[in-house]
Protein backbone atom coordinates (compact mmCIF):
# COMPACT_ATOMS: atom_id res chain seq x y z
CA UNK A 1 0.00 0.00 0.00
CA UNK A 2 2.18 2.89 -1.36
CA UNK A 3 0.36 6.35 -0.90
CA UNK A 4 0.47 7.74 2.72
CA UNK A 5 -3.16 7.94 3.22
CA UNK A 6 -5.35 5.60 4.99
CA UNK A 7 -6.73 3.20 2.32
CA UNK A 8 -10.39 2.94 1.71
CA UNK A 9 -12.80 -0.06 3.41
CA UNK A 10 -12.84 -1.71 0.14
CA UNK A 11 -8.67 -1.50 -0.40
CA UNK A 12 -8.65 -2.78 3.64
CA UNK A 13 -10.92 -5.93 3.03
CA UNK A 14 -9.05 -6.66 -0.08
CA UNK A 15 -5.36 -6.54 1.81
CA UNK A 16 -7.18 -8.65 4.06
CA UNK A 17 -8.33 -11.62 2.39
CA UNK A 18 -4.94 -11.77 0.25
CA UNK A 19 -2.79 -11.33 3.88
CA UNK A 20 -5.60 -13.36 6.12
CA UNK A 21 -6.37 -17.66 6.23
CA UNK A 22 -10.18 -17.77 5.53
CA UNK A 23 -11.19 -18.01 8.54
CA UNK A 24 -9.43 -15.55 10.28
CA UNK A 25 -10.42 -12.85 7.46
CA UNK A 26 -14.53 -13.87 8.02
CA UNK A 27 -13.53 -13.56 11.92
CA UNK A 28 -12.63 -9.95 11.62
CA UNK A 29 -15.73 -9.05 9.08
CA UNK A 30 -17.52 -10.37 11.89
CA UNK A 31 -15.72 -8.33 14.72
CA UNK A 32 -16.21 -5.42 12.40
CA UNK A 33 -20.03 -5.72 12.83
CA UNK A 34 -20.51 -5.85 16.59
CA UNK A 35 -17.61 -3.40 16.95
CA UNK A 36 -19.76 -1.03 14.51
CA UNK A 37 -23.07 -1.78 16.58
CA UNK A 38 -21.45 -1.03 19.94
CA UNK A 39 -19.80 2.25 18.86
CA UNK A 40 -23.01 3.76 17.29
CA UNK A 41 -24.32 2.24 21.08
CA UNK A 42 -21.97 4.09 23.06
CA UNK A 43 -21.50 7.40 20.56
CA UNK A 44 -17.74 5.97 19.68
CA UNK A 45 -16.71 6.91 15.70
CA UNK A 46 -18.31 4.23 13.29
CA UNK A 47 -15.50 4.53 11.54
CA UNK A 48 -12.64 4.16 13.69
CA UNK A 49 -14.40 0.78 15.18
CA UNK A 50 -15.01 -0.90 11.74
CA UNK A 51 -11.21 0.17 10.81
CA UNK A 52 -9.85 -1.52 14.36
CA UNK A 53 -11.99 -4.29 13.96
CA UNK A 54 -11.33 -4.82 10.56
CA UNK A 55 -7.48 -4.81 11.19
CA UNK A 56 -7.04 -6.09 14.77
CA UNK A 57 -5.67 -9.47 13.45
CA UNK A 58 -3.76 -8.14 10.75
CA UNK A 59 -0.48 -9.93 12.47
CA UNK A 60 -1.70 -13.01 12.29
CA UNK A 61 -0.97 -13.93 8.85
CA UNK A 62 2.32 -14.88 10.71
CA UNK A 63 2.85 -18.27 12.34
CA UNK A 64 4.70 -18.63 15.85
CA UNK A 65 8.32 -18.34 14.60
CA UNK A 66 7.53 -15.36 12.17
CA UNK A 67 5.82 -13.45 14.86
CA UNK A 68 8.88 -14.16 17.03
CA UNK A 69 10.99 -12.98 14.58
CA UNK A 70 8.62 -9.89 13.89
CA UNK A 71 8.89 -9.07 17.68
CA UNK A 72 12.45 -9.19 17.30
CA UNK A 73 12.57 -6.36 14.23
CA UNK A 74 10.31 -4.17 15.75
CA UNK A 75 11.92 -4.15 19.58
CA UNK A 76 8.85 -5.83 21.26
CA UNK A 77 9.28 -6.97 25.02
CA UNK A 78 9.16 -11.07 24.40
CA UNK A 79 8.62 -12.67 28.35
CA UNK A 80 8.06 -15.36 28.81
CA UNK A 81 4.25 -15.99 27.94
CA UNK A 82 4.91 -14.74 24.41
CA UNK A 83 8.14 -17.14 23.75
CA UNK A 84 5.55 -19.82 25.26
CA UNK A 85 2.65 -18.45 23.19
CA UNK A 86 4.00 -16.46 20.48
CA UNK A 87 0.70 -15.35 19.31
CA UNK A 88 0.11 -13.33 22.23
CA UNK A 89 2.65 -11.14 20.85
CA UNK A 90 -0.12 -10.04 17.13
CA UNK A 91 -2.02 -7.83 19.01
CA UNK A 92 1.14 -5.16 19.91
CA UNK A 93 3.16 -6.15 16.86
CA UNK A 94 -0.58 -5.79 14.62
CA UNK A 95 -0.83 -1.55 15.65
CA UNK A 96 2.88 -1.52 14.59
CA UNK A 97 2.13 -3.11 11.30
CA UNK A 98 -1.11 -1.34 10.78
CA UNK A 99 0.58 2.21 11.38
CA UNK A 100 3.43 1.32 8.61
CA UNK A 101 1.08 -0.24 6.14
CA UNK A 102 -1.79 1.93 6.17
CA UNK A 103 -0.56 4.74 7.49
CA UNK A 104 -3.25 4.89 10.68
CA UNK A 105 -2.03 7.53 13.10
CA UNK A 106 -4.95 7.81 15.71
CA UNK A 107 -3.48 6.88 18.95
CA UNK A 108 -7.02 5.09 20.19
CA UNK A 109 -7.09 2.99 17.38
CA UNK A 110 -3.75 2.05 17.67
CA UNK A 111 -4.55 1.35 21.19
CA UNK A 112 -7.74 -0.83 20.80
CA UNK A 113 -5.35 -2.39 18.37
CA UNK A 114 -2.91 -3.40 20.67
CA UNK A 115 -4.59 -4.37 23.90
CA UNK A 116 -7.83 -6.18 21.83
CA UNK A 117 -6.17 -9.73 23.54
CA UNK A 118 -5.46 -9.34 26.87
CA UNK A 119 -7.04 -5.23 27.50
CA UNK A 120 -5.91 -3.17 29.95
CA UNK A 121 -6.19 -0.88 32.50
CA UNK A 122 -7.74 2.37 31.95
CA UNK A 123 -8.60 1.70 28.19
CA UNK A 124 -10.98 4.35 26.22
CA UNK A 125 -14.05 3.17 24.92
CA UNK A 126 -12.75 2.08 21.05
CA UNK A 127 -10.38 0.35 22.96
CA UNK A 128 -13.33 -1.74 25.25
CA UNK A 129 -15.59 -2.14 21.91
CA UNK A 130 -12.79 -3.97 19.89
CA UNK A 131 -11.79 -6.05 23.28
CA UNK A 132 -15.28 -6.95 23.33
CA UNK A 133 -15.76 -7.16 19.70
CA UNK A 134 -12.89 -10.15 19.51
CA UNK A 135 -15.09 -11.72 21.93
CA UNK A 136 -18.03 -11.00 20.88
CA UNK A 137 -18.87 -11.81 17.19
CA UNK A 138 -21.11 -14.22 15.73
CA UNK A 139 -18.75 -16.94 15.30
CA UNK A 140 -18.07 -17.73 18.92
CA UNK A 141 -20.08 -20.29 20.52
CA UNK A 142 -19.82 -20.57 24.45
CA UNK A 143 -21.86 -20.98 26.98
CA UNK A 144 -23.03 -16.95 28.37
CA UNK A 145 -22.60 -16.06 25.43
CA UNK A 146 -25.96 -14.36 24.89
CA UNK A 147 -25.50 -12.78 28.36
CA UNK A 148 -22.02 -11.33 28.06
CA UNK A 149 -23.85 -9.88 24.57
CA UNK A 150 -26.31 -8.00 26.17
CA UNK A 151 -24.09 -6.90 29.16
CA UNK A 152 -22.00 -5.64 26.41
CA UNK A 153 -25.02 -3.04 25.38
CA UNK A 154 -25.05 -2.15 29.32
CA UNK A 155 -22.18 -1.68 30.74
CA UNK A 156 -19.07 -1.33 28.45
CA UNK A 157 -16.77 -2.24 32.12
CA UNK A 158 -18.46 -4.98 33.43
CA UNK A 159 -18.28 -6.70 30.18
CA UNK A 160 -14.89 -6.05 29.48
CA UNK A 161 -14.53 -7.59 32.72
CA UNK A 162 -16.62 -10.22 32.52
CA UNK A 163 -14.96 -11.23 29.16
CA UNK A 164 -11.76 -11.28 30.60
CA UNK A 165 -12.78 -13.81 33.77
CA UNK A 166 -13.83 -16.27 31.07
CA UNK A 167 -10.75 -16.30 29.46
CA UNK A 168 -8.74 -16.85 32.40
CA UNK A 169 -11.59 -19.59 33.56
CA UNK A 170 -11.18 -21.37 30.05
CA UNK A 171 -7.56 -21.07 30.90
CA UNK A 172 -7.34 -22.96 34.15
CA UNK A 173 -10.21 -25.40 32.97
CA UNK A 174 -7.06 -26.10 29.86
CA UNK A 175 -4.57 -25.96 32.51
CA UNK A 176 -2.49 -23.57 30.53
CA UNK A 177 -0.83 -20.34 31.90
CA UNK A 178 -2.58 -16.83 32.48
CA UNK A 179 -0.76 -13.83 30.88
CA UNK A 180 -1.04 -11.20 34.18
CA UNK A 181 -2.44 -8.43 31.73
CA UNK A 182 -5.22 -10.76 31.64
CA UNK A 183 -5.92 -10.69 35.15
CA UNK A 184 -5.15 -6.91 35.36
CA UNK A 185 -7.53 -6.31 33.10
CA UNK A 186 -10.00 -8.66 34.74
CA UNK A 187 -9.44 -7.30 38.35
CA UNK A 188 -9.62 -3.46 36.89
CA UNK A 189 -12.70 -4.05 35.43
CA UNK A 190 -14.58 -6.07 37.34
CA UNK A 191 -13.78 -4.66 41.09
CA UNK A 192 -12.16 -1.60 39.81
CA UNK A 193 -9.13 -2.26 41.81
Amino acid sequence: MGNKTIPTKAEIIRELRQRLDADRFAHSLRAEKIAVALARHYKVSANKASLAALLHDYARQYNSAQLLQQAKKFGLKIDGFSRAEPKLLHAELGAILVRRDFHVQARDLLAAIKWHTLGAVGMGRLAKIIYLADHLEEGRGYPGLGQLRRLAFRDLDRAVGAAADRTIRYLLRQDLPIHPGSLRTRNYYLFKL
